[in-house]
Formats: structure tokens, C-alpha cells, sequence
């Protein structure tokens, strides 16, 4: 085993007994130098031009749009005879809001919401799980969630979120604040009905996170307090 690490490379690139790849920079550094850790790949000419990654792309968008012509087509002579429901039609506009796609993924990250405790606050409230513990905002790429911690009722937990606000329009949806919450705190739903007309509306506090409802009306889309969040 030894002798075959030695003629791979040294031991002081060993961890654990593996070998560990050796830089792609051999030479010495002097002052000054701009040094590449990479090996560029080399583009042919063909590649430089981009004529067969237009060229593909075309074709891409020709063979697309004539399945659909021939889609519609075959629905025309069911129509003509018809039996135009009961035909298979090519790709169209879905009219939002007035009409919905029906194919979205169960798995599709949409809006979030608050997941809430068993246990009542003193007045009857309902409590989030959150424990303002600021997980999810260290991991937010986009740094869209503020919380705002304060002492929790409750003696077995030390903090809870007085506060907790996402901007929805700055959120990428990767759901690294999900996958970062200790305590399933928060959580991203399939549902993509998320579009509004109003940028403060955009803005998701803590109680309008906890209704788990969405909303589809626009007279009912009103942001919980009135106003944006403050800095």
C-alpha cells in the first residue's frame, strides 16, 4: 500500500490515505505575477464562430414549433367533426390569474410559511416554532429574511421571533433557509401563487407567514400591517 502512495506522490499529501491532487501550478511564484489555478479548455474554430451552437438552437426551436403546428393540425379535424374537446391540442398561453397550469411539480418550492407550536402564548396566541435563532438568514443568498428576536413565554425556550419578514422579491427560492432551520420552523410550499401589483405587498411578516393560506384575490392580498417593513 505504502509503495504505491510513494510513486503516486509524498505522504505530506496524504489525508486520511488519500491522495490529494496536486495543484495545477508547478512553477514559482514571483512578485507580480497573475497566476492561473485552472487549465482553460481550448475552443476549435467551429467552436469560436458559435455556428453549430446557433445552428442547434434553431433546430431546437423549428422542431418544437412544428410538433406543435402538427398538434393543431391533427385538433382541426377533430374539430371539423365536432369532437374538438376530445382532442389533444399543441402548446398555448395560459391566461393568469384567470387560468392556471394543472402540471406544477408537488415538489415545487413556492411560498413559505411559519410552522406554529402546539403551546398557546399567555393571551391565547398562536406561537411560531421559530426559535430566532437566525439560521436561515446566515444561509439566505439573497439575505431577504430579517428577523427580530425577543424572550419567549414559554421558560423551556430562550427566544422566539417577535419579528420575522421575507422579501419575496428578492427571494431565489433555493431552500437553503429550509434546509438550515434546526427546529422546521420554515417551510416552502408548493404553491407558486406568489405574483402581486404592489412591491410592499412583496413583503411577508410574521403573521401573514403563519396563515398557511394563500391568497388569490386581489381586494384580499393586503400586506398584514398596512405598510412595509421598516430599516
Amino acid at each position: 500500500m505504502s509503495e504505491q502512495l510513494g510513486q503516486n506522490a509524498d505522504f505530506d499529501n496524504l489525508i486520511d490515505g488519500h491522495v490529494m491532487p496536486q495543484p495545477a501550478y508547478q512553477g514559482e511564484f514571483t512578485e507580480g505575477e497573475i497566476v492561473k489555478y485552472y487549465n482553460p479548455s481550448r475552443m476549435t474554430l467551429l467552436e469560436k464562430l458559435y455556428v453549430p451552437a446557433i445552428i442547434g438552437g434553431l433546430m431546437i426551436t423549428a422542431r418544437v414549433f412544428f410538433t406543435n403546428m402538427a398538434k393543431w393540425g391533427i385538433w382541426f379535424t377533430y374539430w371539423i367533426r365536432g369532437k374538438g374537446k376530445d382532442a389533444p391540442k399543441g402548446a398555448v398561453t395560459i391566461y393568469y390569474p384567470e387560468e392556471t397550469r394543472p402540471d406544477y411539480s408537488p415538489i415545487n418550492r413556492g411560498k413559505h410559511i411559519l410552522t406554529m407550536r402546539q403551546q398557546k402564548g399567555p393571551s391565547g396566541e398562536a406561537l411560531p416554532q421559530c426559535v430566532a435563532c437566525y439560521m436561515c438568514a446566515t444561509a439566505c443568498p439573497a439575505f431577504c429574511i430579517h428577523i427580530v428576536a425577543g424572550e419567549s413565554p414559554d421558560p423551556n425556550i430562550e427566544k422566539y421571533c417577535v419579528e420575522f419578514d421575507i422579501e419575496m422579491d428578492k427571494c431565489i427560492f433555493c431552500g437553503y433557509c429550509e434546509e438550515a432551520c434546526p427546529v422546521d420552523a420554515i417551510r416552502l410550499t408548493p404553491e407558486p401563487r406568489m405574483a402581486d401589483y404592489q412591491r410592499e405587498r412583496m413583503i411577508y411578516d410574521r403573521e401573514y407567514l403563519m396563515t398557511w393560506n394563500p391568497t388569490y384575490v386581489e381586494d384580499d392580498h393586503v400586506y398584514p400591517g398596512g405598510h412595509p417593513r421598516e430599516e
